[in-house]
């Protein structure tokens, strides 16, 4: 009988005691993570995909702001400016990424476009190949088939490999751009026919490496001095400072991309508005690229 009423006041003493650490207080889920602003911590994850061009500097910004919001994964799939167009406007991607400016003849419509940084083009060419400069009419001639051999331009004896980016790669569209390369009328070049073509960056100093008589264009940012030559574009070599000054003029923007009056979610607004920071703009500028800001 003692051991029975010993049983009970224990059980009565440790349900007060219970109640009197909870009391109207009690919250039986915990409470979500908070930044030290007090707000919700993000979460989740936001797709993005596109432009091959901005790897570097957009792996950057990613790894940053995964560093800062340990709950958001930014998937980054790298296939192109056109399909990060096209998945953007399908809406497979929140966030699209282009290294070119949008169309305005109403297949690309519906889009908003925001400029981050700004890029150049750099003319690379085999660290064995003796040129040093190139001109608008000379790079011209190189990719429309009209200049062959490299002896044409200065350089030794042998006929010139020319590697260029797939239909639909942002630097392709930049480069027809500024050196003339575009059929009027339509979406196609007048690249010649036996070129090369490199379905990203990365391929085309790959195949410029490895060949002696090989010519390319990339972006700035991602150049391997070790691996490859960049040569004078009109007397100007490559430089943060000459595309600042505004000297060397084979340059492009790099946009982030989103649906016109759509709203992102919070981390994919977030991560926007990183990259548009102070801090993130200074990520642009570590990557050999014009901060906008």
């Amino acid at each position: 009988m003692k051991k029975a009423i010993g049983t009970i006041l224990a059980v009565l003493v440790l349900t007060t005691a219970l109640a009197g650490c909870g009391g109207n207080n009690a919250n039986p889920s915990p409470s979500p993570a908070n930044t030290p602003t007090g707000k919700p911590a993000l979460s989740g994850v936001v797709k993005t995909g596109g432009s091959t061009s901005v790897e570097k500097v957009m792996n950057a910004l990613i790894y940053q702001f995964q560093d800062d919001n340990g709950n958001v994964t930014i998937n980054y799939e790298m296939n192109g400016s056109g399909d990060g167009i096209k998945n953007t406007i399908s809406g497979m991607y929140e966030i699209g990424h282009s290294s070119r400016e949008l169309k305005t003849d109403g297949t690309e419509d519906g889009l908003t476009a925001t400029a981050y940084a700004i890029d150049g083009i750099a003319i690379v060419v085999n660290q064995a190949n003796t040129v040093e400069n190139l001109t608008k009419d000379q790079i011209n001639g190189i990719y429309t088939g009209k200049i062959t051999n490299w002896n044409e331009v200065g350089g030794g004896d042998a006929l010139i490999t020319v590697i260029t980016r797939e239909p639909g790669s942002g630097t392709r569209s930049a480069i027809a751009e500024l050196i003339g390369l575009e059929v009027a009328g339509n979406d196609s070049t007048n690249i010649v026919a036996e070129a090369t073509v490199a379905n990203d960056t990365g391929s085309v100093q790959t195949a410029v490496t490895q060949n002696p008589n090989a010519i390319g264009y990339m972006s700035f940012s991602d150049v391997d001095t070790s691996k490859v030559k960049t040569v004078k574009y009109e007397d100007v070599a490559i430089s943060t400072a000459a595309l600042k000054d505004g000297t060397y003029l084979l340059k492009r923007d790099f946009y982030l991309l989103n649906k016109t009056g759509a709203t992102l979610s919070p981390a994919a607004q977030a991560f926007k508005d990183f990259v548009m920071s102070a801090a993130g703009q200074r990520i642009v500028a570590a990557n050999n690229l014009l901060p906008i800001k």
